[in-house]
Protein backbone atom coordinates (compact mmCIF):
# COMPACT_ATOMS: atom_id res chain seq x y z
CA UNK A 1 0.00 0.00 0.00
CA UNK A 2 2.64 2.26 0.78
CA UNK A 3 4.55 1.73 -2.34
CA UNK A 4 1.12 2.26 -4.40
CA UNK A 5 0.06 5.57 -1.97
CA UNK A 6 3.82 6.79 -3.16
CA UNK A 7 3.59 6.23 -6.93
CA UNK A 8 -0.06 8.16 -7.11
CA UNK A 9 1.63 11.10 -4.84
CA UNK A 10 4.64 11.32 -7.63
CA UNK A 11 4.58 13.93 -10.02
CA UNK A 12 7.79 15.11 -10.47
CA UNK A 13 9.85 15.07 -14.18
CA UNK A 14 13.36 15.75 -12.55
CA UNK A 15 15.72 13.32 -13.58
CA UNK A 16 17.77 11.08 -11.76
CA UNK A 17 19.60 7.31 -12.01
CA UNK A 18 17.46 5.04 -12.59
CA UNK A 19 17.54 1.22 -10.96
CA UNK A 20 15.48 -0.04 -14.31
CA UNK A 21 15.32 -3.72 -12.89
CA UNK A 22 13.55 -2.39 -10.06
CA UNK A 23 11.21 0.20 -11.47
CA UNK A 24 10.33 -2.86 -14.16
CA UNK A 25 9.22 -4.99 -10.95
CA UNK A 26 7.20 -2.14 -9.38
CA UNK A 27 5.29 -1.76 -12.55
CA UNK A 28 4.63 -5.74 -12.43
CA UNK A 29 3.07 -5.90 -8.99
CA UNK A 30 1.23 -2.01 -9.79
CA UNK A 31 -0.08 -4.61 -12.60
CA UNK A 32 -0.35 -7.71 -11.16
CA UNK A 33 -4.25 -7.50 -10.04
CA UNK A 34 -5.53 -6.49 -13.48
CA UNK A 35 -3.25 -8.91 -15.11
CA UNK A 36 -4.64 -11.90 -12.82
CA UNK A 37 -7.79 -10.78 -13.57
CA UNK A 38 -7.35 -10.82 -17.03
CA UNK A 39 -5.52 -14.20 -16.85
CA UNK A 40 -2.64 -12.29 -18.40
CA UNK A 41 0.93 -13.15 -17.51
CA UNK A 42 3.53 -10.71 -17.06
CA UNK A 43 7.42 -11.68 -17.57
CA UNK A 44 10.47 -9.59 -17.57
CA UNK A 45 13.79 -10.52 -19.73
CA UNK A 46 16.16 -7.96 -18.17
CA UNK A 47 19.67 -7.92 -19.33
CA UNK A 48 21.96 -8.54 -16.81
CA UNK A 49 24.91 -5.51 -17.29
CA UNK A 50 21.91 -2.19 -17.97
CA UNK A 51 24.29 0.66 -17.88
CA UNK A 52 22.87 3.60 -15.20
CA UNK A 53 20.08 5.17 -17.43
CA UNK A 54 19.02 8.64 -16.50
CA UNK A 55 15.76 9.99 -16.90
CA UNK A 56 12.67 10.69 -14.78
CA UNK A 57 11.61 7.66 -12.52
CA UNK A 58 7.98 8.45 -12.29
CA UNK A 59 7.46 9.68 -15.82
CA UNK A 60 8.99 6.56 -17.09
CA UNK A 61 6.89 4.24 -14.57
CA UNK A 62 3.86 6.32 -16.03
CA UNK A 63 4.60 5.59 -19.74
CA UNK A 64 5.50 1.60 -19.30
CA UNK A 65 2.96 1.57 -16.93
CA UNK A 66 0.08 2.38 -19.59
CA UNK A 67 1.74 0.15 -22.28
CA UNK A 68 1.60 -3.01 -19.91
CA UNK A 69 -2.25 -1.41 -18.91
CA UNK A 70 -3.01 -1.01 -22.33
CA UNK A 71 -1.95 -4.61 -23.44
CA UNK A 72 -3.66 -5.70 -20.46
CA UNK A 73 -6.98 -4.24 -22.24
CA UNK A 74 -6.48 -5.61 -25.35
CA UNK A 75 -6.06 -9.25 -24.65
CA UNK A 76 -8.41 -11.04 -26.22
CA UNK A 77 -7.36 -14.78 -25.50
CA UNK A 78 -6.93 -16.78 -22.51
CA UNK A 79 -3.72 -16.99 -20.66
CA UNK A 80 -1.85 -13.76 -22.52
CA UNK A 81 1.29 -13.01 -22.22
CA UNK A 82 3.06 -10.33 -22.04
CA UNK A 83 7.13 -9.68 -21.95
CA UNK A 84 8.58 -6.24 -20.41
CA UNK A 85 12.58 -6.18 -22.04
CA UNK A 86 14.98 -4.63 -21.20
CA UNK A 87 18.89 -4.37 -23.00
CA UNK A 88 21.68 -1.98 -23.93
CA UNK A 89 22.24 -0.65 -27.72
CA UNK A 90 24.94 1.17 -28.53
CA UNK A 91 24.32 4.20 -26.16
CA UNK A 92 20.66 3.60 -25.57
CA UNK A 93 18.93 1.43 -23.35
CA UNK A 94 15.39 -0.52 -24.91
CA UNK A 95 12.91 -1.26 -23.33
CA UNK A 96 10.76 -3.31 -25.32
CA UNK A 97 6.53 -4.03 -24.03
CA UNK A 98 5.22 -7.40 -26.09
CA UNK A 99 2.03 -9.29 -26.30
CA UNK A 100 0.71 -11.96 -27.89
CA UNK A 101 -2.76 -10.17 -27.83
CA UNK A 102 -5.14 -9.12 -30.89
CA UNK A 103 -2.53 -6.81 -32.55
CA UNK A 104 -3.47 -3.74 -33.93
CA UNK A 105 -4.72 -2.87 -37.44
CA UNK A 106 -2.42 -1.40 -39.88
CA UNK A 107 -4.94 1.14 -40.49
CA UNK A 108 -4.89 2.11 -37.07
CA UNK A 109 -1.06 2.04 -36.39
CA UNK A 110 -0.34 5.45 -37.90
CA UNK A 111 -3.14 7.14 -35.57
CA UNK A 112 -1.85 5.57 -32.40
CA UNK A 113 -0.03 8.30 -30.81
CA UNK A 114 -2.15 10.89 -31.85
CA UNK A 115 -4.09 12.82 -29.29
CA UNK A 116 -7.53 11.53 -28.17
CA UNK A 117 -7.67 8.39 -30.85
CA UNK A 118 -8.64 5.37 -29.37
CA UNK A 119 -10.39 2.08 -30.14
CA UNK A 120 -11.54 1.28 -26.88
CA UNK A 121 -15.49 1.63 -26.09
CA UNK A 122 -16.88 4.68 -24.61
CA UNK A 123 -16.34 5.35 -21.10
CA UNK A 124 -13.06 2.95 -21.35
CA UNK A 125 -10.51 5.33 -22.61
CA UNK A 126 -9.51 8.60 -23.33
CA UNK A 127 -7.48 8.40 -26.05
CA UNK A 128 -4.56 10.18 -24.66
CA UNK A 129 -2.67 7.49 -22.92
CA UNK A 130 -0.16 6.66 -25.99
CA UNK A 131 -0.29 10.26 -26.71
CA UNK A 132 1.27 11.66 -23.53
CA UNK A 133 3.54 8.25 -23.52
CA UNK A 134 5.06 9.65 -27.43
CA UNK A 135 5.27 13.48 -25.37
CA UNK A 136 7.10 12.08 -22.49
CA UNK A 137 9.95 9.65 -23.98
CA UNK A 138 10.16 12.48 -26.75
CA UNK A 139 10.85 14.99 -23.88
CA UNK A 140 13.58 12.38 -22.55
CA UNK A 141 15.51 12.30 -25.82
CA UNK A 142 14.13 9.20 -26.61
CA UNK A 143 11.89 7.77 -29.07
CA UNK A 144 8.59 5.50 -29.10
CA UNK A 145 7.34 3.41 -31.79
CA UNK A 146 5.43 0.00 -32.79
CA UNK A 147 4.89 -3.39 -34.46
CA UNK A 148 1.98 -5.02 -34.73
CA UNK A 149 0.74 -8.16 -36.92
CA UNK A 150 -3.09 -9.07 -36.55
CA UNK A 151 -3.41 -12.17 -34.77
CA UNK A 152 0.25 -12.34 -33.46
CA UNK A 153 0.16 -9.25 -31.18
CA UNK A 154 2.10 -5.98 -31.10
CA UNK A 155 5.33 -4.93 -29.63
CA UNK A 156 6.05 -1.14 -28.23
CA UNK A 157 9.68 0.25 -28.35
CA UNK A 158 11.38 2.64 -26.01
CA UNK A 159 14.72 3.90 -27.07
CA UNK A 160 16.13 6.05 -24.06
CA UNK A 161 19.64 7.64 -24.56
CA UNK A 162 21.98 6.50 -21.27
CA UNK A 163 23.15 9.71 -21.05
CA UNK A 164 20.88 12.72 -20.40
CA UNK A 165 20.23 15.31 -22.72
CA UNK A 166 21.89 18.69 -21.71
CA UNK A 167 19.54 21.49 -20.69
CA UNK A 168 17.11 18.35 -18.94
CA UNK A 169 15.31 18.69 -15.63
CA UNK A 170 18.44 18.76 -12.82
CA UNK A 171 19.03 15.27 -11.27
CA UNK A 172 18.18 14.33 -8.11
CA UNK A 173 19.70 12.85 -5.44
CA UNK A 174 18.40 10.33 -3.21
Amino acid sequence: THKLLSFARRTDARTTEIDLPVLLEEIIAFSAQKAKYGKVHIKTEIDPDLPPLHASPTELQQVVLNLVNNAIDAMDKPEGVIVIRARHEDDNVVIDVADNGQGIPSANLQRLFEPFFTTKPVGKGTGLGLSICYGIINKMGGTISVESELGEGTVFHITLPTRPRSGGAPAVQH
